[in-house]
């Protein structure tokens, strides 16, 4: 398996794959109205149009297969966070690996990945929107609830956060 930069010719089974997580285990926490509102902006073309956007997205990729992707983006008052320093704080997005994938340390690889690069960037904090599915596998690789809130949001998710060391920016 190896780690890459998203391309717009991996929409497709991104799409694929966050559509089928979300209608699989996302469904079971947040009901089908919430569900049928958030894929909307996961189809092929959202996200060709979309994650290019993002500060980063990274695919794992096996034997030409995409098996999971994950995003970093910045902050900028989602999730209700307001940023003291905006240009050092991130949020990690679209976590997704492809069902009969899980529980094998790709996702795991994706969000190690991210932290690297936003250390690498010179983020201060990153942030994460964890559900309920998620909130143990984010704690063990170092997220903890963020300002020591560890109620859910309105949308039933948990904001976890990592900080990390001042480091000096590398230009990209």
């Amino acid at each position: 398996m190896e780690i890459k930069e998203y391309e717009g010719k991996y929409a497709k089974e991104m799409s694929e794959i966050i559509l089928s997580n979300l209608y699989t285990i996302t469904i079971k926490d947040h009901g089908k109205e919430v569900v049928d509102r958030i894929a909307r902006h996961f189809t092929e073309e959202e996200i060709k149009k979309n994650f290019p956007k993002r500060i980063k997205c990274f695919v794992a990729i096996d034997e030409g297969e995409v098996l999971a992707t994950a995003s970093l983006d910045k902050v900028n008052g989602m999730y209700g966070v307001q940023a003291e320093n905006p240009e050092n704080k991130y949020i990690i997005l679209t976590v997704f690996t492809h069902l009969e994938h899980q529980k094998q340390g790709i996702g795991k690889a994706l969000i190690q990945k991210i932290d690297e690069y936003a250390e690498e960037i010179g983020a201060e904090e990153v942030l994460i929107p964890a559900s309920v599915y998620g909130l143990e596998f984010y704690r063990k690789l170092g997220y903890d609830f963020h300002n020591g809130n560890s109620s859910q949001n309105k949308d039933g998710e948990y904001i976890l956060s990592k900080h990390f060391n001042k480091k000096t920016k590398k230009n990209f």
